[in-house]
């Protein structure tokens, strides 16, 4: 069940470092050949993964338990177009579940200079953690379960980690409001073979149209490669990105193929989680590379 607090947005981090991300990822994946537009998705991706790396670095103390089913009589369930919904949603349905435990999270010190989520005011902290603990338990059921248990990071709210005593898999789930009207198109899907770059898009029967753009990257000591994949898509004022990243240290891909993340994306409950992250954002205005 997916309940929220309805608290004013304010203090999103102000984080500034997407342009030098993906330019330092263009480098590293086109290196010897000219910059090809279709790679930013996954630039972006494999940008964050360097920054990304934490293992069972989690706080001390049992795992605590929160009665979803008594929360949900007393807060709004939020629906496509950002207003209450009770009847018929996810919340009736779900409400003899046994409660779901709070995930432990991942805790990676920020960069020098950089915002984390314990930099923002309480009220917002706890709506964005509360936020993250439904998205982890609602991921970790439509995941397969060699990618679990997915836990939220501390972070960032559009951050999270799976694996277990393993190879870590990076998890980003992204709902952030667009740039504005003619500040920022997306390039032509095209798959790049020699770079082990695909692209496709695929309509919903929902009418949602998903870019889905996935790139394999050679070992540097073995003879094996690493996936990763990113799904792409809009809704209401924002776009939404959801990606998987394998463990490039083990050298092992994420088992989560795209096709699994499209059905992901068209789950109800996913996009009801989209639905209020686009009706009361928590991330910041996204920002528009230039150049190449």
């Amino acid at each position: 069940m997916h309940v929220f607090m309805d608290t004013a947005p304010g203090g999103e981090p102000g984080r500034e470092d997407g342009e030098l991300l993906v330019r330092a990822a263009m480098e590293r994946v086109t290196e010897g050949a000219p910059p090809l537009p279709d790679l930013v998705p996954v630039a972006v991706v494999q940008g964050r993964r360097r920054r990304s790396r934490a293992r069972a670095a989690v706080g001390a103390g049992a795992v605590a338990v929160v009665a979803l089913g008594t929360l949900g009589a007393a807060l709004p369930m939020w629906g496509g177009g950002g207003e209450p919904v009770r009847e018929g949603s996810v919340a009736s349905s779900t409400v003899s579940r046994a409660p779901s435990p709070l995930r432990t999270p991942v805790h990676i010190e920020p960069s020098p200079g950089e915002l984390s989520m314990a930099d923002l005011p309480a009220a917002e902290r706890a709506r964005q953690e509360q936020f993250q603990q439904q998205a982890a338990a609602l991921l970790d059921e439509l995941l397969p379960q060699a990618f679990g248990p997915v836990r939220p990071v501390d972070l960032a709210v559009d951050r999270y980690q799976g694996g277990k005593d393993g190879p870590v898999f990076p998890l980003t789930f992204s709902v952030r409001p667009k740039a504005a009207p003619g500040e920022a198109h997306d390039p032509p899907c095209r798959s790049v073979p020699e770079k082990h770059l695909r692209c496709k898009e695929v309509t919903t029967p929902d009418g949602i149209t998903v870019r889905s753009v996935s790139v394999s990257e050679n070992g540097r000591k073995e003879a094996r490669t690493v996936t990763d994949t990113v799904l792409t898509f809009e809704r209401g004022r924002s776009r939404v990105t959801l990606s998987v990243e394998g463990d490039d240290e083990a050298m092992v891909s994420a088992p989560v193929t795209s096709e699994r993340l499209l059905a992901v994306v068209q789950d109800k409950r996913f996009l009801e989680l989209v639905a209020y992250a686009d009706a009361k954002p928590m991330e910041p205005k996204e920002h528009v590379v230039r150049g190449g």
